[in-house]
């Protein structure tokens, strides 16, 4: 550091001392700032003393002089300041015995103490209630807890009562929705049937069923008699048509008709390609024409039979009146 004058260091350990930056003391002195601090530095340690001026205060000049033979640094002054500003206006008998039986406790004991006092601190949402009475509190809350679980508990086994009823609810609707569309079609098929059979008179159509049940009503059966007189209709046949031809059949039937013969016969007419009556009145020629003929061989057996037992009884007769003749001659 350059040679510094006396009368330079004094201004600037004056200025430093009445709260002036080392900054602007480097402008204004016009030495580097290094320099400012090396002269602050010397003052501090000791190494120079400078006269008591009206510049300087006396209160600052008793700090000086601690600091200097408490070695006390700035640092601690600003530490000091901190401390002071948070315990200032509170009670210094109460405060200074704790902080000295703070200080007086070993590492352990004091981390342990401390931590202590940061759970009892952060007890401070709890304005309104005393620290001594914070185990009685957190025993009502775990009560109150208790008390709103067991509320939470009734409150679930209400919802899944409520739920299993709505839930009983709904496949009540699902069945009513069910019978509602049942009873719909049936109402459909009411109307459909009415249609059908055209019968407006409800008390005709009730008697029409009372019919049906009194023959063992089955529904199959009906079923299969309904789709039977479609395909009757749509063949061009009435039903007192069908009738008759169903008779007709049933007495061929009992003649010896049989459904293979009915096959047959279909298979010929459209073989030889003749219409039913020409088939069937060709047949009736030749079957008549057999008949008689049969008839004419018959007559011709009987004849024969007859001539050959007229024989036999002529060659009786000659046979005794032989027999007659050996005796007498």
């Amino acid at each position: 550091m350059k040679e510094v004058q006396l009368k330079t260091k004094n201004r600037v350990i004056t200025k430093f001392a009445n709260g002036m930056r080392l900054t602007d003391i480097s402008v204004e002195e016009k030495i580097p700032l290094e320099t400012v601090k090396d002269i602050i530095d010397e003052w501090e340690k000791g190494y120079i003393t400078i006269g008591i001026t009206p510049e300087i205060s006396s209160e600052v000049i008793q700090l000086a002089n601690l600091m200097r033979d408490k070695e006390i640094f700035i640092n601690d002054l600003i530490e000091g300041y901190h401390f002071y500003t948070i315990f200032k206006g509170n009670d210094d008998e109460r405060i200074v015995p704790i902080v000295k039986a703070i200080s007086s406790m070993d590492k352990e004991a004091r981390e342990k103490f401390l931590n202590t006092a940061q759970k009892m601190i952060s007890f401070s949402k709890y304005a309104k209630i005393d620290y001594v009475d914070i185990p009685k509190a957190l025993d009502d809350m775990v009560l109150k807890g208790k008390e709103i679980q067991r509320e939470l508990r009734k409150r679930e086994l209400q919802l899944q009562e409520s739920q299993a009823k709505l839930d009983e609810f709904n496949r009540e609707i699902n069945t009513l929705n069910e019978k509602i569309s049942k009873l719909n079609r049936e109402v459909e098929f009411a109307e459909k049937l009415r249609s059908e059979i055209q019968l407006e008179d409800e008390e005709k159509m009730l008697k029409l069923v009372s019919g049906l049940k009194a023959i063992d009503f089955d529904p199959r059966r009906v079923v299969e008699i309904g789709d039977a007189l479609s395909s009757i209709s749509s063949r061009g046949f009435s039903v007192d048509q069908f009738l008759k031809v169903l008779r007709f059949s049933e007495e061929l039937m009992d003649l010896g008709l049989t459904v293979q013969t009915m096959q047959r016969i279909l298979d010929d007419v459209k073989k030889y390609e003749v219409s039913v009556d020409e088939y069937l009145n060709e047949r009736a020629l030749y079957v008549k024409d057999k008949i008689a003929y049969m008839k004419s061989l018959k007559e011709l057996v009987d004849a024969h039979r007859r001539a050959e037992k007229e024989i036999r009884n002529i060659n009786e007769e000659l046979d005794r009146k032989k027999a007659k003749l050996e005796r007498e001659g």
